[in-house]
């Protein structure tokens, strides 16, 4: 068994809600102030761009909110997804995010794992949305079953929320040879206390 550390930056914030260029403004600023703290890799949470979109639990479809989320979810192929790959490279700092991936205008819980040379290592999306989540999400295909990437430090694997309750997936994702696993929740916690 290795003994080496891993300096890991784990981001308690509130994301930049609905609002795609101030989100990746957001994450690049966050991704700076891990590495000049010495990270070599920054998690961030399930659907960190453009938040977690937690009205889903509590009223009807809101069709107007839908659209304005849709425009401000990441497609993984456009300028924003540049812009923080190349914040990670420049700053030397591999990253673990959850977004709203907007393919085709249909969205999907989406995780990266983007390395310090700026590289998508993986790209997966979450198996089975839950719950109401599937008001919104679609569900993936087979090809997000592979959750790890090797980064220059470890094999860093992710899943997003209640697939940690699978215990397959869970298989899956040890069967890869996983050394750090990024536990994606949604950061939401403030707005459902007292609920």
């Amino acid at each position: 068994m290795s003994t080496r550390s891993v300096k890991v930056a784990v981001t308690q914030a509130e994301p930049a809600w609905i609002d795609l260029p101030a989100a990746v403004e957001k994450t690049c600023m966050l991704m700076k102030e891990a590495a000049s703290n010495g990270a070599q890799l920054i998690a961030f949470p399930e659907c960190w761009i453009p938040g977690y979109p937690v009205w889903i639990w509590s009223r009807l479809i809101d069709f107007d909110l839908n659209v304005r989320y849709i425009k401000n979810s990441l497609q993984l192929d456009s300028l924003e997804m540049v812009t923080i790959q190349t914040c990670a490279k420049d700053n030397n700092i591999a990253v673990s995010f959850g977004f709203s991936e907007n393919d085709n205008n249909s969205l999907f819980i989406a995780q990266a794992l983007i390395g310090q040379d700026g590289e998508i290592k993986v790209h997966r999306r979450k198996l089975k949305p839950t719950h109401m989540e599937r008001t919104i999400f679609g569900d993936a295909s087979g090809h997000c079953l592979r959750s790890v990437g090797d980064l220059s430090f470890a094999r860093v694997g992710s899943l997003a929320c209640w697939e940690h309750i699978q215990p397959l997936l869970k298989y899956n994702t040890i069967a890869q040879q996983e050394e750090i696993h990024v536990s994606a929740w949604p950061s939401v916690t403030s707005l459902l206390v007292n609920h």
